[in-house]
Protein backbone atom coordinates (compact mmCIF):
# COMPACT_ATOMS: atom_id res chain seq x y z
CA UNK A 1 0.00 0.00 0.00
CA UNK A 2 1.66 3.78 -1.44
CA UNK A 3 1.34 5.98 1.64
CA UNK A 4 -0.08 9.18 1.61
CA UNK A 5 3.73 10.88 0.73
CA UNK A 6 4.68 8.56 -1.53
CA UNK A 7 1.72 9.49 -3.95
CA UNK A 8 2.50 12.96 -3.52
CA UNK A 9 5.68 12.42 -4.38
CA UNK A 10 4.61 10.85 -7.43
CA UNK A 11 2.38 13.38 -8.48
CA UNK A 12 4.65 16.40 -7.68
CA UNK A 13 7.57 15.07 -9.69
CA UNK A 14 5.32 14.84 -12.82
CA UNK A 15 2.95 17.55 -13.05
CA UNK A 16 6.58 19.51 -14.15
CA UNK A 17 7.17 19.28 -18.23
CA UNK A 18 10.32 18.11 -19.31
CA UNK A 19 13.26 20.75 -19.30
CA UNK A 20 16.13 20.87 -22.49
CA UNK A 21 18.99 18.20 -20.80
CA UNK A 22 21.75 19.19 -22.63
CA UNK A 23 25.09 17.69 -22.94
CA UNK A 24 27.77 18.42 -20.65
CA UNK A 25 29.85 21.37 -20.81
CA UNK A 26 28.82 21.62 -24.53
CA UNK A 27 25.87 24.46 -23.95
CA UNK A 28 27.16 26.76 -27.03
CA UNK A 29 30.01 27.84 -29.45
CA UNK A 30 32.40 29.53 -27.30
CA UNK A 31 32.44 33.55 -28.00
CA UNK A 32 34.60 34.75 -29.31
CA UNK A 33 36.60 38.86 -29.95
CA UNK A 34 35.28 39.27 -26.45
CA UNK A 35 36.75 43.12 -25.84
CA UNK A 36 34.47 44.40 -28.41
CA UNK A 37 31.32 42.74 -27.62
CA UNK A 38 28.63 45.84 -25.74
CA UNK A 39 27.43 43.04 -23.07
CA UNK A 40 31.89 42.29 -21.99
CA UNK A 41 32.55 46.52 -22.11
CA UNK A 42 29.52 46.62 -19.95
CA UNK A 43 30.47 44.24 -17.69
CA UNK A 44 33.84 46.11 -17.10
CA UNK A 45 31.93 49.57 -16.36
CA UNK A 46 29.58 48.04 -13.79
CA UNK A 47 32.34 46.26 -11.98
CA UNK A 48 34.42 49.57 -11.89
CA UNK A 49 31.24 51.34 -9.92
CA UNK A 50 30.64 48.04 -7.73
CA UNK A 51 34.19 47.66 -6.90
CA UNK A 52 34.60 51.62 -6.06
CA UNK A 53 31.52 51.64 -3.81
CA UNK A 54 31.86 48.46 -1.65
CA UNK A 55 34.78 47.45 -1.40
CA UNK A 56 37.74 50.50 -1.84
CA UNK A 57 35.67 53.34 -0.58
CA UNK A 58 33.18 51.63 2.15
CA UNK A 59 33.53 52.20 5.61
CA UNK A 60 32.47 48.36 6.30
CA UNK A 61 35.70 46.13 4.39
CA UNK A 62 38.93 47.86 6.43
CA UNK A 63 39.75 48.61 3.00
CA UNK A 64 42.77 51.30 4.31
CA UNK A 65 44.30 48.39 5.28
CA UNK A 66 44.62 46.35 2.42
CA UNK A 67 45.75 45.91 -1.43
CA UNK A 68 44.57 44.01 -3.97
CA UNK A 69 44.68 43.00 -7.65
CA UNK A 70 42.23 41.34 -9.88
CA UNK A 71 41.75 40.34 -13.41
CA UNK A 72 39.46 38.94 -15.72
CA UNK A 73 40.93 37.44 -18.44
CA UNK A 74 39.91 34.87 -21.48
CA UNK A 75 42.05 32.52 -23.89
CA UNK A 76 40.41 34.82 -26.73
CA UNK A 77 42.67 37.95 -25.96
CA UNK A 78 45.71 38.80 -24.45
CA UNK A 79 44.82 42.03 -22.76
CA UNK A 80 42.17 41.48 -19.63
CA UNK A 81 38.53 41.53 -20.04
CA UNK A 82 38.61 43.87 -16.89
CA UNK A 83 41.13 44.63 -14.17
CA UNK A 84 41.16 46.50 -11.12
CA UNK A 85 43.74 47.44 -8.59
CA UNK A 86 43.39 49.07 -4.88
CA UNK A 87 46.33 50.38 -2.63
CA UNK A 88 45.74 49.92 0.95
CA UNK A 89 45.86 53.40 2.27
CA UNK A 90 47.78 52.77 5.07
CA UNK A 91 50.86 50.95 3.28
CA UNK A 92 52.84 54.69 3.45
CA UNK A 93 52.60 54.71 7.41
CA UNK A 94 54.17 50.64 7.05
CA UNK A 95 57.85 51.49 6.47
CA UNK A 96 57.30 48.79 3.42
CA UNK A 97 60.53 48.10 1.15
CA UNK A 98 58.24 47.20 -1.01
CA UNK A 99 55.89 48.61 -3.86
CA UNK A 100 54.26 52.24 -2.99
CA UNK A 101 51.16 51.15 -5.34
CA UNK A 102 49.86 48.17 -7.21
CA UNK A 103 48.99 47.15 -10.41
CA UNK A 104 48.92 44.08 -12.30
CA UNK A 105 52.81 43.58 -12.60
CA UNK A 106 52.71 43.63 -8.38
CA UNK A 107 53.89 40.28 -6.77
CA UNK A 108 52.09 38.98 -4.09
CA UNK A 109 52.49 35.41 -2.28
CA UNK A 110 50.27 32.49 -3.65
CA UNK A 111 49.94 29.98 -0.69
CA UNK A 112 48.48 27.07 -1.49
CA UNK A 113 47.73 28.72 -4.92
CA UNK A 114 51.50 27.21 -5.72
CA UNK A 115 50.01 23.91 -6.32
CA UNK A 116 48.35 24.50 -9.60
CA UNK A 117 51.68 25.10 -10.82
CA UNK A 118 53.40 22.03 -9.12
CA UNK A 119 50.64 19.86 -11.14
CA UNK A 120 51.15 21.76 -14.62
CA UNK A 121 55.03 21.74 -13.71
CA UNK A 122 54.62 17.42 -13.46
CA UNK A 123 52.27 17.58 -16.20
CA UNK A 124 54.35 19.45 -18.52
CA UNK A 125 57.23 17.51 -17.55
CA UNK A 126 56.19 13.88 -17.39
CA UNK A 127 52.61 13.78 -18.26
CA UNK A 128 50.26 11.53 -16.44
CA UNK A 129 50.57 7.81 -17.68
CA UNK A 130 52.22 7.31 -13.88
CA UNK A 131 48.98 8.76 -12.02
CA UNK A 132 48.28 5.33 -10.70
CA UNK A 133 51.64 4.46 -9.92
CA UNK A 134 52.27 4.01 -6.36
CA UNK A 135 54.09 6.58 -4.64
CA UNK A 136 56.53 3.57 -2.89
CA UNK A 137 58.06 3.53 -6.65
CA UNK A 138 59.10 6.88 -6.76
CA UNK A 139 60.54 8.00 -2.96
CA UNK A 140 62.75 5.46 -0.99
CA UNK A 141 61.79 6.96 2.25
CA UNK A 142 58.40 5.78 1.88
CA UNK A 143 59.59 2.28 0.60
CA UNK A 144 61.27 2.02 3.53
CA UNK A 145 58.30 2.74 6.01
CA UNK A 146 56.27 -0.63 4.10
CA UNK A 147 56.70 -2.94 6.31
CA UNK A 148 54.80 -5.97 4.19
CA UNK A 149 52.06 -5.80 7.10
CA UNK A 150 48.45 -5.44 6.46
CA UNK A 151 48.07 -1.57 6.57
CA UNK A 152 44.57 -1.60 4.66
CA UNK A 153 43.06 -0.92 7.67
CA UNK A 154 45.29 -0.05 9.82
CA UNK A 155 44.88 3.43 12.33
CA UNK A 156 48.25 3.78 12.74
CA UNK A 157 50.14 3.18 9.35
CA UNK A 158 49.29 4.61 5.53
CA UNK A 159 48.45 2.38 3.11
CA UNK A 160 51.69 3.43 1.00
CA UNK A 161 51.36 0.89 -1.28
CA UNK A 162 48.10 2.24 -2.26
CA UNK A 163 48.82 5.84 -2.32
CA UNK A 164 49.25 7.15 -5.81
CA UNK A 165 50.66 9.52 -7.49
CA UNK A 166 47.42 10.76 -8.51
CA UNK A 167 45.49 10.43 -4.62
CA UNK A 168 48.55 12.63 -4.02
CA UNK A 169 47.23 15.45 -6.51
CA UNK A 170 43.89 14.94 -6.26
CA UNK A 171 43.33 14.67 -2.29
CA UNK A 172 42.76 11.22 -2.32
CA UNK A 173 45.41 10.22 -0.77
CA UNK A 174 43.77 9.81 2.64
CA UNK A 175 47.16 11.37 4.06
CA UNK A 176 47.23 14.09 7.49
CA UNK A 177 47.43 18.14 6.13
CA UNK A 178 50.59 18.76 7.79
CA UNK A 179 53.70 17.37 9.59
CA UNK A 180 53.75 17.30 13.22
CA UNK A 181 55.30 20.54 14.16
CA UNK A 182 56.87 18.97 17.25
CA UNK A 183 58.27 15.55 17.01
CA UNK A 184 60.51 16.15 14.68
CA UNK A 185 61.26 20.03 15.77
CA UNK A 186 59.95 21.59 12.58
CA UNK A 187 57.12 21.51 10.28
CA UNK A 188 56.60 25.49 10.65
CA UNK A 189 59.38 26.95 11.46
CA UNK A 190 62.06 26.16 11.01
CA UNK A 191 60.40 24.10 7.97
CA UNK A 192 61.76 20.48 8.04
CA UNK A 193 65.18 19.05 6.04
CA UNK A 194 64.30 16.05 3.70
CA UNK A 195 65.28 13.76 6.56
CA UNK A 196 63.34 15.37 9.32
CA UNK A 197 60.37 15.25 7.06
CA UNK A 198 60.36 12.02 6.32
CA UNK A 199 61.32 10.73 10.12
CA UNK A 200 57.52 13.17 10.87
CA UNK A 201 55.87 11.45 8.13
CA UNK A 202 56.79 7.80 9.48
CA UNK A 203 55.17 8.90 12.84
CA UNK A 204 51.89 9.64 11.01
CA UNK A 205 48.94 8.26 10.95
CA UNK A 206 46.41 8.48 8.09
CA UNK A 207 43.10 10.01 8.06
CA UNK A 208 41.48 7.59 5.89
CA UNK A 209 42.51 5.03 3.59
CA UNK A 210 43.18 6.13 -0.06
CA UNK A 211 40.50 6.92 -2.19
CA UNK A 212 37.39 6.81 0.48
CA UNK A 213 37.31 10.47 0.44
CA UNK A 214 38.78 13.62 -0.97
CA UNK A 215 40.77 15.39 2.56
CA UNK A 216 43.12 18.01 1.97
CA UNK A 217 46.99 17.38 2.45
CA UNK A 218 49.75 19.85 2.03
CA UNK A 219 52.24 16.72 2.37
CA UNK A 220 51.02 14.87 -0.38
CA UNK A 221 52.38 18.03 -2.62
CA UNK A 222 55.65 17.83 -0.86
CA UNK A 223 55.57 14.20 -2.19
CA UNK A 224 55.04 14.84 -6.02
CA UNK A 225 57.95 16.91 -5.52
CA UNK A 226 60.12 14.59 -4.03
CA UNK A 227 58.93 12.01 -6.66
CA UNK A 228 59.24 14.68 -9.90
CA UNK A 229 63.06 15.09 -8.85
CA UNK A 230 63.34 10.97 -8.74
CA UNK A 231 61.90 10.61 -11.90
CA UNK A 232 63.96 13.10 -13.60
CA UNK A 233 66.77 13.42 -11.44
CA UNK A 234 66.34 17.49 -11.22
CA UNK A 235 65.57 19.82 -8.82
CA UNK A 236 62.32 21.09 -8.54
CA UNK A 237 62.69 24.49 -8.51
CA UNK A 238 64.48 23.96 -12.03
CA UNK A 239 62.00 22.69 -13.44
CA UNK A 240 59.06 24.97 -12.74
CA UNK A 241 61.28 27.56 -14.27
CA UNK A 242 62.17 25.71 -17.24
CA UNK A 243 58.62 24.07 -17.94
CA UNK A 244 56.50 27.19 -16.64
CA UNK A 245 57.85 30.01 -15.37
CA UNK A 246 60.01 30.52 -18.93
CA UNK A 247 58.12 29.15 -21.71
CA UNK A 248 55.11 31.55 -20.37
CA UNK A 249 56.90 34.30 -20.15
CA UNK A 250 55.96 34.57 -16.46
CA UNK A 251 58.83 37.40 -15.64
CA UNK A 252 56.79 38.70 -12.35
CA UNK A 253 56.48 34.87 -11.15
CA UNK A 254 59.01 33.21 -8.92
CA UNK A 255 59.72 30.21 -7.14
CA UNK A 256 62.12 31.72 -4.02
CA UNK A 257 61.64 34.61 -2.59
CA UNK A 258 62.08 37.90 -5.28
CA UNK A 259 64.12 41.16 -4.42
CA UNK A 260 61.56 43.23 -2.16
CA UNK A 261 61.28 45.86 -4.65
CA UNK A 262 58.74 43.81 -7.28
CA UNK A 263 56.01 42.99 -4.26
CA UNK A 264 53.41 44.34 -1.82
CA UNK A 265 54.94 43.51 1.28
CA UNK A 266 52.22 45.36 3.97
CA UNK A 267 54.40 45.35 6.92
CA UNK A 268 57.80 43.82 8.00
CA UNK A 269 59.07 41.43 5.27
CA UNK A 270 59.13 38.19 8.04
CA UNK A 271 56.14 39.56 10.26
CA UNK A 272 53.96 39.14 7.12
CA UNK A 273 55.43 35.85 5.51
CA UNK A 274 56.72 37.75 2.41
CA UNK A 275 60.35 36.42 2.97
CA UNK A 276 59.03 32.54 4.77
CA UNK A 277 60.73 29.96 2.82
CA UNK A 278 59.23 26.87 2.72
CA UNK A 279 62.14 24.83 1.29
CA UNK A 280 61.49 21.30 0.71
CA UNK A 281 58.12 21.91 1.45
CA UNK A 282 57.32 24.38 -1.52
CA UNK A 283 55.44 22.82 -4.02
CA UNK A 284 52.82 23.08 -1.48
CA UNK A 285 52.91 26.83 -0.90
CA UNK A 286 56.03 29.05 -1.23
CA UNK A 287 55.57 30.91 -4.67
CA UNK A 288 55.05 34.05 -5.53
CA UNK A 289 52.95 35.70 -8.79
CA UNK A 290 51.64 39.39 -9.99
CA UNK A 291 47.99 39.17 -11.08
CA UNK A 292 49.06 40.02 -15.21
CA UNK A 293 51.15 36.29 -15.02
CA UNK A 294 48.17 34.66 -12.84
CA UNK A 295 46.17 35.08 -15.53
CA UNK A 296 48.41 34.48 -18.50
CA UNK A 297 48.61 31.34 -16.51
CA UNK A 298 44.99 30.75 -16.28
CA UNK A 299 45.26 31.45 -20.27
CA UNK A 300 47.88 28.99 -21.33
CA UNK A 301 46.22 26.37 -19.19
CA UNK A 302 42.75 27.33 -21.31
CA UNK A 303 44.95 27.54 -24.63
CA UNK A 304 46.68 24.08 -23.86
CA UNK A 305 49.98 25.88 -24.46
CA UNK A 306 52.27 24.22 -22.59
CA UNK A 307 50.16 20.47 -22.66
CA UNK A 308 48.31 18.80 -25.31
CA UNK A 309 44.87 19.74 -25.78
CA UNK A 310 44.11 16.25 -24.59
CA UNK A 311 45.55 16.15 -21.36
CA UNK A 312 44.29 19.27 -20.28
CA UNK A 313 40.87 18.47 -21.01
CA UNK A 314 41.70 15.17 -18.33
CA UNK A 315 42.97 17.98 -16.15
CA UNK A 316 40.50 20.18 -16.18
CA UNK A 317 37.91 17.55 -14.75
CA UNK A 318 36.47 16.37 -11.22
CA UNK A 319 38.45 12.92 -9.93
CA UNK A 320 35.99 12.77 -6.63
CA UNK A 321 32.86 13.83 -5.11
CA UNK A 322 32.77 16.22 -2.02
CA UNK A 323 29.31 16.64 0.33
CA UNK A 324 28.01 19.45 -2.04
CA UNK A 325 26.33 17.93 -4.54
CA UNK A 326 27.20 21.24 -6.84
CA UNK A 327 31.17 20.51 -5.68
CA UNK A 328 33.88 18.45 -6.58
CA UNK A 329 37.12 18.10 -6.32
CA UNK A 330 40.36 17.94 -9.18
CA UNK A 331 44.49 18.05 -9.15
CA UNK A 332 44.32 20.34 -6.98
CA UNK A 333 41.44 22.43 -8.11
CA UNK A 334 37.96 22.78 -6.20
CA UNK A 335 35.10 22.20 -8.65
CA UNK A 336 31.81 23.78 -8.73
CA UNK A 337 28.79 23.83 -11.00
CA UNK A 338 27.85 27.57 -11.32
CA UNK A 339 24.17 27.52 -12.26
CA UNK A 340 23.22 30.35 -15.19
CA UNK A 341 19.84 29.96 -15.51
CA UNK A 342 16.71 29.77 -13.29
CA UNK A 343 14.65 28.22 -15.80
CA UNK A 344 16.60 24.78 -15.40
CA UNK A 345 18.92 23.20 -13.28
CA UNK A 346 20.90 21.31 -16.32
CA UNK A 347 22.40 24.91 -17.24
CA UNK A 348 25.67 25.71 -15.60
CA UNK A 349 28.95 26.18 -15.82
CA UNK A 350 32.01 23.98 -14.35
CA UNK A 351 34.41 26.35 -12.48
CA UNK A 352 37.93 24.92 -11.26
CA UNK A 353 39.48 27.31 -8.71
CA UNK A 354 42.31 26.75 -6.14
CA UNK A 355 42.24 29.66 -3.35
CA UNK A 356 45.55 30.06 -1.08
CA UNK A 357 46.83 31.73 1.73
CA UNK A 358 49.95 33.02 3.29
CA UNK A 359 50.61 35.11 6.53
CA UNK A 360 49.46 38.90 5.14
CA UNK A 361 48.43 37.03 1.64
CA UNK A 362 45.93 35.46 -0.28
CA UNK A 363 44.95 34.25 -4.15
CA UNK A 364 42.53 32.93 -6.17
CA UNK A 365 42.64 31.62 -9.60
CA UNK A 366 39.43 30.29 -11.26
CA UNK A 367 39.41 28.88 -15.06
CA UNK A 368 36.07 28.52 -16.74
CA UNK A 369 36.48 26.15 -19.81
CA UNK A 370 32.94 26.04 -20.92
CA UNK A 371 33.35 29.60 -21.82
CA UNK A 372 37.72 29.88 -21.84
CA UNK A 373 37.36 32.70 -19.35
CA UNK A 374 38.98 33.16 -15.32
CA UNK A 375 39.70 35.08 -12.70
CA UNK A 376 42.98 36.37 -10.89
CA UNK A 377 43.07 37.49 -7.51
CA UNK A 378 45.79 38.49 -5.15
CA UNK A 379 45.48 40.46 -1.84
CA UNK A 380 48.05 41.44 0.91
CA UNK A 381 47.70 42.93 4.30
CA UNK A 382 44.51 42.52 6.68
CA UNK A 383 42.75 41.03 4.13
CA UNK A 384 38.53 40.07 5.05
CA UNK A 385 38.91 35.91 5.55
CA UNK A 386 35.65 35.91 2.57
CA UNK A 387 37.40 38.68 0.31
CA UNK A 388 39.27 36.50 -2.38
CA UNK A 389 35.50 34.36 -2.07
CA UNK A 390 33.23 37.59 -2.14
CA UNK A 391 35.30 38.63 -5.36
CA UNK A 392 34.75 35.47 -7.24
CA UNK A 393 31.31 35.76 -6.71
CA UNK A 394 30.89 38.89 -7.72
CA UNK A 395 32.94 38.76 -11.31
CA UNK A 396 31.06 34.90 -11.50
CA UNK A 397 27.45 36.62 -11.08
CA UNK A 398 28.23 39.45 -13.19
CA UNK A 399 30.29 37.56 -15.80
CA UNK A 400 28.27 34.49 -16.13
CA UNK A 401 24.91 36.12 -17.74
CA UNK A 402 26.98 38.42 -20.08
CA UNK A 403 29.34 35.45 -21.55
CA UNK A 404 25.78 33.50 -22.16
CA UNK A 405 24.35 36.14 -23.63
CA UNK A 406 27.15 37.16 -25.90
CA UNK A 407 27.32 33.18 -26.85
CA UNK A 408 23.50 33.14 -27.67
CA UNK A 409 23.79 36.12 -29.91
CA UNK A 410 27.05 34.96 -31.63
CA UNK A 411 25.73 31.47 -32.52
CA UNK A 412 22.43 32.65 -34.06
CA UNK A 413 24.37 35.72 -35.51
CA UNK A 414 26.39 32.63 -37.58
CA UNK A 415 23.81 29.71 -37.78
CA UNK A 416 20.58 30.50 -36.97
CA UNK A 417 18.34 31.06 -40.18
CA UNK A 418 17.01 28.70 -43.03
CA UNK A 419 18.41 26.30 -44.98
CA UNK A 420 17.28 25.09 -48.14
CA UNK A 421 18.29 22.11 -51.24
CA UNK A 422 19.62 24.10 -53.77
CA UNK A 423 17.13 22.27 -56.06
CA UNK A 424 13.83 23.61 -55.93
CA UNK A 425 11.96 20.41 -56.63
CA UNK A 426 13.33 18.72 -53.65
CA UNK A 427 11.59 19.69 -50.44
CA UNK A 428 14.41 19.18 -47.80
CA UNK A 429 15.20 22.23 -45.65
CA UNK A 430 15.41 23.03 -41.90
CA UNK A 431 15.27 26.57 -39.59
CA UNK A 432 18.30 27.16 -37.06
CA UNK A 433 17.12 29.55 -33.93
CA UNK A 434 18.99 30.42 -30.38
CA UNK A 435 16.34 31.62 -28.09
CA UNK A 436 17.24 32.99 -24.55
CA UNK A 437 16.25 30.52 -22.39
CA UNK A 438 17.20 27.20 -23.66
CA UNK A 439 20.57 26.43 -24.46
CA UNK A 440 22.41 25.08 -27.86
CA UNK A 441 21.07 25.84 -31.45
CA UNK A 442 17.42 24.88 -31.82
CA UNK A 443 15.85 23.11 -34.87
CA UNK A 444 12.42 24.86 -35.24
CA UNK A 445 11.95 23.29 -38.43
CA UNK A 446 13.64 20.21 -39.99
CA UNK A 447 12.09 18.30 -43.27
CA UNK A 448 13.92 16.02 -45.29
CA UNK A 449 12.08 14.94 -49.24
CA UNK A 450 8.85 16.11 -47.33
CA UNK A 451 9.35 14.02 -44.19
CA UNK A 452 8.55 16.12 -41.39
CA UNK A 453 11.97 15.04 -39.53
CA UNK A 454 11.75 16.89 -36.01
CA UNK A 455 8.86 14.59 -35.21
CA UNK A 456 10.56 11.51 -36.71
CA UNK A 457 13.91 11.59 -35.27
CA UNK A 458 12.22 12.14 -31.78
CA UNK A 459 10.06 9.49 -32.18
CA UNK A 460 13.01 7.34 -33.50
CA UNK A 461 15.10 8.10 -30.80
CA UNK A 462 12.37 7.44 -27.84
CA UNK A 463 10.70 4.61 -29.79
CA UNK A 464 7.84 5.98 -29.82
CA UNK A 465 4.51 4.58 -30.96
CA UNK A 466 1.96 5.87 -33.60
CA UNK A 467 -0.21 5.89 -30.57
CA UNK A 468 1.37 8.22 -28.83
CA UNK A 469 2.40 10.39 -32.14
CA UNK A 470 0.20 13.14 -31.63
CA UNK A 471 1.41 13.86 -27.73
CA UNK A 472 5.19 14.18 -29.11
CA UNK A 473 6.42 17.81 -28.49
CA UNK A 474 9.43 17.36 -30.50
CA UNK A 475 12.74 19.22 -29.42
CA UNK A 476 15.91 18.80 -31.17
CA UNK A 477 18.98 21.01 -30.22
CA UNK A 478 22.36 21.29 -31.64
CA UNK A 479 25.46 20.91 -29.60
CA UNK A 480 29.71 21.85 -30.61
CA UNK A 481 31.28 19.31 -30.03
CA UNK A 482 34.60 21.17 -30.76
CA UNK A 483 35.43 18.80 -33.68
CA UNK A 484 36.02 20.38 -37.04
CA UNK A 485 37.92 20.14 -40.27
CA UNK A 486 40.43 22.62 -42.21
CA UNK A 487 38.89 23.00 -45.95
CA UNK A 488 41.40 23.82 -49.30
CA UNK A 489 39.70 27.11 -49.69
CA UNK A 490 40.55 28.43 -46.13
CA UNK A 491 37.52 27.73 -44.70
CA UNK A 492 36.60 24.86 -42.13
CA UNK A 493 33.45 22.43 -41.74
CA UNK A 494 32.38 22.00 -38.35
CA UNK A 495 30.25 19.54 -36.57
CA UNK A 496 27.57 19.64 -34.06
CA UNK A 497 25.75 16.78 -31.89
CA UNK A 498 22.02 17.03 -32.46
CA UNK A 499 19.70 15.76 -29.05
CA UNK A 500 16.62 14.32 -30.25
CA UNK A 501 13.80 15.04 -26.67
CA UNK A 502 10.68 14.93 -26.33
CA UNK A 503 9.49 17.52 -23.91
CA UNK A 504 5.73 16.11 -23.46
CA UNK A 505 7.39 13.64 -20.92
CA UNK A 506 6.98 14.81 -17.55
CA UNK A 507 9.73 16.13 -15.20
CA UNK A 508 11.05 13.08 -13.26
CA UNK A 509 13.94 13.17 -10.21
CA UNK A 510 13.48 9.95 -8.28
CA UNK A 511 16.11 7.52 -6.85
CA UNK A 512 17.12 5.92 -10.07
CA UNK A 513 15.24 7.62 -12.89
CA UNK A 514 16.04 10.32 -14.57
CA UNK A 515 14.67 12.65 -17.10
CA UNK A 516 18.04 14.01 -18.24
CA UNK A 517 20.87 11.19 -19.78
CA UNK A 518 20.99 12.48 -22.71
CA UNK A 519 24.50 11.28 -23.07
CA UNK A 520 23.35 7.99 -23.37
CA UNK A 521 21.53 8.57 -26.38
CA UNK A 522 24.63 10.03 -27.96
CA UNK A 523 25.14 8.38 -32.05
CA UNK A 524 22.02 6.27 -31.30
CA UNK A 525 20.86 6.27 -34.46
CA UNK A 526 22.92 5.64 -37.58
CA UNK A 527 22.17 4.79 -40.86
CA UNK A 528 25.20 3.99 -43.34
CA UNK A 529 27.81 3.70 -40.67
CA UNK A 530 26.84 7.75 -40.17
CA UNK A 531 25.11 9.12 -37.23
CA UNK A 532 21.34 11.19 -37.94
CA UNK A 533 22.51 13.26 -34.49
CA UNK A 534 25.53 14.95 -36.32
CA UNK A 535 25.07 18.18 -38.23
CA UNK A 536 28.25 19.69 -40.27
CA UNK A 537 28.19 23.64 -40.82
CA UNK A 538 30.43 24.50 -43.96
CA UNK A 539 32.21 27.92 -42.79
CA UNK A 540 33.79 30.17 -45.93
CA UNK A 541 37.46 31.57 -45.40
CA UNK A 542 35.21 35.09 -44.70
CA UNK A 543 33.44 33.31 -41.44
CA UNK A 544 30.51 32.76 -42.68
CA UNK A 545 28.24 29.58 -42.91
CA UNK A 546 27.35 28.74 -46.15
CA UNK A 547 25.61 25.23 -46.02
CA UNK A 548 24.56 22.47 -43.50
CA UNK A 549 24.98 19.14 -43.72
CA UNK A 550 23.21 15.67 -42.23
CA UNK A 551 25.70 13.20 -41.89
CA UNK A 552 22.99 10.10 -41.88
CA UNK A 553 21.01 12.16 -44.93
CA UNK A 554 24.10 12.67 -46.73
CA UNK A 555 22.32 16.23 -48.12
CA UNK A 556 23.68 19.15 -48.27
CA UNK A 557 21.56 22.58 -47.69
CA UNK A 558 22.41 25.86 -48.72
CA UNK A 559 22.19 29.00 -46.14
CA UNK A 560 19.77 31.42 -48.20
CA UNK A 561 18.53 33.38 -44.73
Amino acid sequence: MWSLGVISLFIISSIYAKENCPLYGLGYPKPTNLLIQPGIQQAAKSLDSVFAQYIDNSNKTGSDQFSYSVEVFSADADEPLWSHYWTATNLKTLNSTGVKKVDGDTVYRLGSVTKIFTILTFLAEVGDTMWNEPITKYIPEIKAMVTGADTSHSISKPDWDSITIGSLATQMSGLVRDCNAEIPPCGNRPVCNRTQFFEGLSKLPPSFSPFVTPAYSDIGYTLLGYALQQMTGKYFGTIVQDRVIKPLGLNHTFYTTPTDSVGIIPGGRYQTNWAFNMGNESPTGNMYTSASDLSRLGRAILRSTLLSPSMTRRWLKPVTFSSDPRSGVGAPWGVRQLPFSKDSPYQFATTFNKAGSLGKYSALLAVIPDFDIGFSILAAGDVPPSLPMDIADTLSNTYLPTMVNTARIQANALYGGTYNNSNPSVNSSLSVVVDSRTPGLSLSSWISNGTNLLWYSVAMSQNITKDYWNKVRPSVRLYPTGLWDATSDGGKRVAFKAVFEDLSLPNVSKPFTTDCSTWVSVAGIMYGSKPLDQFIFNINAAGNVTSVENAALRNKLEKVV
